[in-house]
């Protein structure tokens, strides 16, 4: 059930997704998938969710001119000042500051 859950995050991260969504998919109780999933991947599914997210908003950031707007809405994120707050949290860094560091480095290799 865990790993279920685990191929929809990454499968369905652009869409709305909350534990109870992902149970209502699996046809399960929420509260269960919950336990679940944090005794198997020891993460809760918002923080699975989160991840999953941002790895997906790194990858963006560094390989195509869009607009912040942008990748947030494509990674799931209907508010780009709870974007930036997640994100920073997950890299300690700005999207706009992981953009400066990291295409630097993403041009030269």
């Amino acid at each position: 059930l865990a790993w279920k859950a685990q191929k929809l995050i990454r499968t369905q991260y652009h869409r709305p997704l909350s534990t109870a969504l992902l149970a209502r998919e699996l046809y399960c109780n929420a509260d269960y998938l919950g336990r679940v999933y944090r005794r198997v991947f020891h993460l809760t599914l918002t923080e699975a969710i989160h991840r999953q997210r941002v790895r997906e908003a790194e990858k963006l950031l560094i390989s195509e001119a869009r607009s912040l707007t942008e990748v947030a809405a494509l990674c799931g994120f209907n508010d780009v000042g709870y974007f930036r707050q997640i994100f920073r949290k997950h890299t300690g860094l700005t999207p706009a500051a992981w953009k400066r560091r990291y295409s630097k480095e993403h041009i030269n290799s």
